[in-house]
Protein backbone atom coordinates (compact mmCIF):
# COMPACT_ATOMS: atom_id res chain seq x y z
CA UNK A 1 0.00 0.00 0.00
CA UNK A 2 3.06 2.31 0.84
CA UNK A 3 4.18 1.54 -2.91
CA UNK A 4 0.82 2.73 -4.20
CA UNK A 5 0.68 6.09 -2.61
CA UNK A 6 4.49 6.68 -3.25
CA UNK A 7 4.26 6.33 -7.20
CA UNK A 8 0.95 9.05 -7.89
CA UNK A 9 2.88 11.39 -5.38
CA UNK A 10 6.36 10.91 -7.11
CA UNK A 11 4.85 11.36 -10.15
CA UNK A 12 2.51 14.61 -8.89
CA UNK A 13 6.01 15.88 -7.91
CA UNK A 14 7.49 15.44 -11.10
CA UNK A 15 4.49 16.93 -13.22
CA UNK A 16 4.36 20.26 -10.73
CA UNK A 17 8.21 20.34 -10.91
CA UNK A 18 8.33 20.18 -14.70
CA UNK A 19 5.51 22.84 -14.63
CA UNK A 20 7.18 25.44 -12.79
CA UNK A 21 10.84 24.64 -14.40
CA UNK A 22 8.91 25.14 -17.78
CA UNK A 23 6.98 28.29 -16.42
CA UNK A 24 9.96 30.00 -15.01
CA UNK A 25 12.06 29.33 -18.22
CA UNK A 26 9.54 30.86 -20.48
CA UNK A 27 9.23 34.07 -18.65
CA UNK A 28 12.93 33.74 -18.35
CA UNK A 29 13.28 34.53 -22.46
CA UNK A 30 10.49 36.75 -22.46
CA UNK A 31 12.25 38.83 -20.21
CA UNK A 32 15.67 38.05 -22.62
CA UNK A 33 13.53 38.97 -25.35
CA UNK A 34 12.38 42.51 -23.89
CA UNK A 35 15.95 43.07 -22.34
CA UNK A 36 17.30 42.46 -25.88
CA UNK A 37 14.64 44.72 -27.95
CA UNK A 38 15.88 47.31 -25.48
CA UNK A 39 19.84 47.16 -26.75
CA UNK A 40 20.53 49.03 -29.75
CA UNK A 41 22.42 46.97 -32.36
CA UNK A 42 26.06 47.57 -33.14
CA UNK A 43 24.39 48.86 -36.50
CA UNK A 44 21.98 51.73 -34.61
CA UNK A 45 25.07 52.61 -32.44
CA UNK A 46 27.32 53.39 -35.35
CA UNK A 47 24.34 55.82 -36.31
CA UNK A 48 24.51 57.07 -33.26
CA UNK A 49 28.32 57.82 -32.84
CA UNK A 50 28.74 59.23 -36.60
CA UNK A 51 25.46 61.77 -35.92
CA UNK A 52 27.01 62.69 -32.81
CA UNK A 53 30.03 63.26 -33.97
CA UNK A 54 28.77 65.18 -37.09
CA UNK A 55 27.12 67.22 -34.34
CA UNK A 56 29.85 67.74 -32.61
CA UNK A 57 31.55 69.87 -35.89
CA UNK A 58 28.44 71.57 -37.09
CA UNK A 59 27.45 69.14 -39.50
CA UNK A 60 23.49 67.91 -39.95
CA UNK A 61 22.73 64.45 -39.11
CA UNK A 62 22.46 61.73 -41.56
CA UNK A 63 19.30 60.07 -42.33
CA UNK A 64 19.14 56.38 -42.16
CA UNK A 65 18.08 55.09 -45.84
CA UNK A 66 16.88 51.80 -46.51
CA UNK A 67 18.37 51.45 -50.21
CA UNK A 68 21.86 52.06 -48.97
CA UNK A 69 21.52 49.79 -45.94
CA UNK A 70 20.46 46.79 -48.07
CA UNK A 71 23.36 47.96 -50.20
CA UNK A 72 26.23 47.87 -47.01
CA UNK A 73 24.64 44.56 -46.11
CA UNK A 74 25.12 42.87 -49.15
CA UNK A 75 28.52 44.06 -49.83
CA UNK A 76 28.98 43.55 -46.23
CA UNK A 77 28.16 39.72 -46.88
CA UNK A 78 30.48 39.76 -50.27
CA UNK A 79 33.28 40.86 -48.21
CA UNK A 80 32.77 38.00 -45.43
CA UNK A 81 32.20 35.34 -48.44
CA UNK A 82 35.86 36.63 -49.75
CA UNK A 83 37.25 36.75 -46.08
CA UNK A 84 38.65 40.46 -46.99
CA UNK A 85 37.51 44.07 -47.31
CA UNK A 86 37.23 45.74 -50.38
CA UNK A 87 35.29 48.45 -52.18
CA UNK A 88 34.56 45.96 -55.36
CA UNK A 89 31.47 46.74 -57.09
CA UNK A 90 31.54 50.10 -55.52
CA UNK A 91 30.39 51.64 -58.92
CA UNK A 92 27.64 49.60 -59.04
CA UNK A 93 26.18 50.65 -55.75
CA UNK A 94 26.89 54.28 -56.82
CA UNK A 95 24.87 53.70 -59.60
CA UNK A 96 21.82 52.65 -57.83
CA UNK A 97 21.95 55.42 -55.44
CA UNK A 98 22.15 57.88 -58.24
CA UNK A 99 19.16 56.24 -59.98
CA UNK A 100 16.98 54.93 -57.68
CA UNK A 101 17.60 57.24 -54.67
CA UNK A 102 18.65 60.35 -56.50
CA UNK A 103 22.21 61.05 -55.49
CA UNK A 104 24.36 63.55 -56.44
CA UNK A 105 27.53 61.54 -54.73
CA UNK A 106 28.26 59.00 -52.88
CA UNK A 107 31.21 57.59 -50.48
CA UNK A 108 32.05 54.02 -48.66
CA UNK A 109 33.88 52.93 -45.58
CA UNK A 110 34.11 49.24 -44.74
CA UNK A 111 36.64 47.92 -41.64
CA UNK A 112 37.40 44.34 -39.97
CA UNK A 113 38.04 42.94 -37.04
CA UNK A 114 36.57 45.81 -34.49
CA UNK A 115 34.79 44.03 -32.06
CA UNK A 116 32.46 47.32 -31.31
CA UNK A 117 30.43 50.10 -32.47
CA UNK A 118 33.06 52.52 -30.91
CA UNK A 119 36.00 50.62 -31.81
CA UNK A 120 35.20 50.50 -35.57
CA UNK A 121 34.37 53.93 -35.20
CA UNK A 122 37.48 55.00 -33.82
CA UNK A 123 39.47 53.75 -36.46
CA UNK A 124 37.35 55.67 -39.16
CA UNK A 125 38.13 58.57 -37.25
CA UNK A 126 41.64 58.66 -37.09
CA UNK A 127 41.83 57.69 -40.93
CA UNK A 128 41.66 60.63 -42.63
CA UNK A 129 40.22 58.87 -45.71
CA UNK A 130 37.03 57.43 -43.63
CA UNK A 131 36.92 61.02 -41.67
CA UNK A 132 36.19 62.87 -44.89
CA UNK A 133 33.29 60.38 -45.66
CA UNK A 134 31.94 60.87 -41.74
CA UNK A 135 32.31 64.42 -41.70
CA UNK A 136 31.46 64.84 -45.81
CA UNK A 137 28.16 66.84 -47.59
CA UNK A 138 25.86 63.99 -47.45
CA UNK A 139 22.66 63.64 -46.10
CA UNK A 140 21.90 59.80 -45.88
CA UNK A 141 23.71 56.50 -44.87
CA UNK A 142 23.16 52.70 -44.97
CA UNK A 143 25.03 50.67 -42.49
CA UNK A 144 25.79 46.71 -41.91
CA UNK A 145 27.93 45.19 -39.03
CA UNK A 146 27.67 41.26 -39.86
CA UNK A 147 29.47 38.90 -37.57
CA UNK A 148 31.29 35.77 -39.56
CA UNK A 149 31.61 32.36 -38.94
CA UNK A 150 35.01 33.05 -37.28
CA UNK A 151 33.43 35.34 -34.76
CA UNK A 152 34.97 38.75 -36.75
CA UNK A 153 32.61 41.91 -37.72
CA UNK A 154 32.99 43.31 -41.01
CA UNK A 155 31.29 46.88 -41.78
CA UNK A 156 30.44 49.02 -44.44
CA UNK A 157 28.81 52.29 -44.23
CA UNK A 158 27.31 53.96 -47.64
CA UNK A 159 27.17 57.49 -47.75
CA UNK A 160 24.97 59.88 -50.03
CA UNK A 161 24.00 63.14 -50.81
CA UNK A 162 20.19 63.61 -52.03
CA UNK A 163 19.99 65.70 -54.71
CA UNK A 164 17.54 68.83 -53.91
CA UNK A 165 14.31 67.69 -55.78
CA UNK A 166 13.06 71.53 -55.48
CA UNK A 167 15.69 73.13 -58.05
Amino acid sequence: MRNFLFKPCAILSCFTLLFFTASCSEDAVIEEDMQQSEVLTIAEEILAIVNTHRASIGENPLEFDNLANDLAYEHTLYMIAEQDISHDDFDARSDRLFSEANASRTGENVAYGQPTAQAVMDAWLNSSGHRQNIEGDFTHIGIAAVKSASGRYYYTQIFFKQRNLNI
